[in-house]
C-alpha cells in the first residue's frame, strides 16, 4: 500500500507538471518556480517564518531548485496518503468524480496559505493578476485531484 501511495504521488504530481508545461507551450503561462519554492523552505527551516513577504528579494540558497522540487513531489505524495486514507474511511471515492471533488477542496491550501506564505497574499492578492493566480491553482489542484482519484482506482 506504501508504494502504491508514492506511486500515486509521483505520477499524479508528473501530470501537475506536465499541465504546466502545456500552459507554457500554449498561453505563455509560466509554471511554478520550485526554486522560490525551495528558497522559502529552506529560510523557513532556519527562521520558522511561515510569511516571507520579500522572498523573491532574497538572494539565491544553495541547492533552493533541488529542495523546492524535493519538497513539491514530498507534498504530492502526502496529499496521496491522505486521499487514500481518507477513501479507506469511504469519505472520498476513488476515481475521477471524488479525486476531483478532493482537488478542488485543496485549492484552499495554495489560496490561504502558499500564496500568502510566498508572499503573494492571500488569494493572490498582491501578485499582479489575483483572479488569475487563483483560477490557475484552481484548475492545477482539479487535474491534480482527478489525477490522484483515478489513480488510486487503477492501483488500489
Amino acid at each position: 500500500m506504501f508504494i502504491n501511495i508514492i506511486l500515486v504521488g509521483i505520477l499524479s504530481c508528473a501530470i501537475l507538471d506536465l499541465w504546466q508545461r502545456l500552459l507554457l507551450v500554449l498561453l505563455g503561462i509560466a509554471p511554478t518556480n520550485w526554486g522560490l519554492v525551495g528558497r522559502w523552505f529552506i529560510l523557513f527551516i532556519k527562521t520558522q517564518v511561515w510569511i516571507n513577504n520579500g522572498l523573491s528579494e532574497q538572494s539565491e540558497k544553495k541547492n533552493e531548485l533541488a529542495v523546492g522540487w524535493i519538497f513539491h513531489y514530498a507534498v504530492s505524495i502526502s496529499y496521496a496518503g491522505l486521499f487514500v486514507f481518507l477513501w479507506t474511511q469511504k469519505i472520498v471515492q476513488a476515481g475521477f468524480t471524488g479525486g476531483l471533488l478532493f482537488g478542488i477542496i485543496s485549492v484552499i491550501v495554495p489560496w490561504f496559505f502558499f500564496m500568502p506564505a510566498l508572499g503573494a497574499g492571500v488569494l493572490g492578492t498582491k501578485t499582479e493578476s489575483p483572479i488569475k493566480a487563483c483560477v490557475l491553482a484552481f484548475l492545477a489542484h482539479a487535474i491534480y485531484g482527478s489525477a490522484i482519484g483515478i489513480l488510486v482506482s487503477v492501483l488500489f
